[in-house]
């Protein structure tokens, strides 16, 4: 929690470069403008318009830092980048948008990172707090920049942070009350020289913890349970796998909570209101997210109930001829697609491909007894075949409205569709909602053609 009429104090008249304008960066321009401060934006995009402030577009080069005390970093400029190192050299601060953001929040705030299931998680969060009647913002990757809502936070509420790895490369002071991990495993390698590197930006979620802090994470991920032994607080793990003395936990089917106080039975799992074992895990990791709060089970079993998912995330599209269409845009990892699929108890089409980002394809074969062919698209469609050869039938269509295509006369009554790429989307498209929303319409077009 902090003070924010101290924080703008401290930024009127400083002299600030904000480095990418996209959704953050432009989040932060609107919030240094409130402050007062004398804010430099740069991209090395052009186009870019109805921007609040002073902006500078083209190829950074040094003398953008000329007399700026501080750096804002948008999560798409990597710290590797040239006009950072040079800001570095020059002793200039550089804060990421999510650090900067959060200088400004009044209230608590909760902090989720990890590979895979974070957006759901925080969404979890959220509608807990809703139905606890506790005041709650849900912010950061999920969509909304921590800077657009930063100063209309309730200071008596909540805010719910999703964190991604490039906005903790410049963790700066950020200090949530309660952060957590819910797993890791490889991704985003085109842009870390290795595994262990995205690891390392993953646990700046506590770099800045203090004893009255909370950690929770998954007792089933061993990297989690290391970055746990290191934390200085309180720690609480969740687990979809085993039972816990404390914890949250899934015992048999029942969604448990146990602490000092003793042991309660949240709800079945089957009153959840999505579906998959990544889901449960997801709802376990929410309640342990918040056990700093006296958050009643009734409420807790009353949200998750009610929560039907985010879009793009096993989204069911359509029913045609027997056959279920579902939208997973959102698993742009290798490993957010095996958990996808991992939940399902239907023979599946799916529709996977786009930009790899040095992912392991071979892991989709942990979960071929599902599969009744693979249909690739995108850059990374020849790699996904070579790593299916001969183990699962594959069709390249390309394309999504060719995959859709392909899909639609593959797949039987009875079984699934599955749009889960296992890849990122800026191949063939804007960003994984677009994916989405592309799948969809080919979908629809289907549908107007009977």
């Amino acid at each position: 929690m902090t003070d924010s009429g101290k924080t703008i104090a401290a930024y009127r008249g400083r002299k600030v470069l904000v480095l990418g304008l996209a959704r953050s960066g432009r989040a932060a321009m609107r919030l240094l403008a409130d402050a007062g401060a004398d804010a430099l934006g740069a991209d090395e995009k052009g186009g870019i318009d109805g921007i609040e402030g002073a902006v500078r577009l083209g190829p950074f080069t040094g003398d953008l830092l000329d007399g700026r005390e501080e750096v804002i970093l948008s999560p798409g400029i990597p710290m590797a980048h040239g006009i950072v190192r040079l800001a570095h050299d020059r002793g200039i601060p550089v804060t990421s948008e999510l650090s900067f953001g959060a200088r400004f929040v009044e209230a608590p705030i909760v902090a989720v990172t990890g590979t895979n299931g974070k957006s759901t998680t925080v969404s979890m969060a959220g509608a807990i707090l809703e139905a606890a009647g506790i005041p709650a913002v849900v912010a950061g990757n999920v969509g909304t920049p921590l800077s657009a809502v930063a100063r209309s936070i309730d200071p008596s509420g909540v805010c719910v942070v999703e964190v991604s790895s490039f906005q903790l490369e410049a963790v700066a002071d950020f200090r949530p009350r309660a952060s957590g991990i819910l797993n890791m495993t490889p991704d985003h390698l085109d842009r870390y020289p290795d595994e262990e590197s995205y690891y390392e930006a993953k646990q700046g979620i506590a770099a800045n913890a203090r004893e009255e802090d909370l950690f929770f994470f998954n007792a089933d991920d061993e990297r989690c349970r290391r970055a746990a032994d290191r934390f200085p607080g309180a720690r609480i793990p969740f687990s979809g796998g085993r039972l816990l003395d404390e914890g949250v936990f899934l015992d048999g089917d029942s969604i448990v909570r146990a602490g000092a106080a003793g042991r309660e039975e949240i709800m079945n799992r089957g009153e959840l209101g999505v579906v998959g074992l990544h889901n449960v895990e997801n709802a376990l990791a929410a309640i342990a997210a918040l056990s700093w709060l006296a958050v009643p089970g009734e409420s807790i079993r009353h949200a998750l109930a009610a929560f039907r998912g985010l879009p793009h995330r096993m989204e069911r599209v359509a029913e045609r001829g027997g056959v279920v269409w579902f939208n997973d845009s959102k698993a742009t990892n290798v490993e957010a697609a095996v958990k996808s699929l991992e939940g399902l108890d239907r023979p599946v089409v799916l529709i996977a491909g786009g930009h790899d980002k040095g992912g392991d394809f071979t892991k989709l074969l942990q979960v071929r007894d599902r599969l009744v062919a693979v249909v690739t698209i995108g850059e990374a469609a020849p790699m996904i075949e070579e790593a299916l050869a001969g183990r699962v039938p594959v069709a390249h269509a390309g394309v999504m409205r060719r995959a859709v295509e392909t899909a639609d006369r593959t797949a039987t009554a009875g079984q699934l569709v599955v749009l889960s790429p296992a890849c990122a989307s800026f191949d063939q498209f804007e960003n994984f909602e677009h994916r989405g929303e592309v799948f969809r319409a080919c979908v629809e077009a289907l549908e107007d053609r009977g």
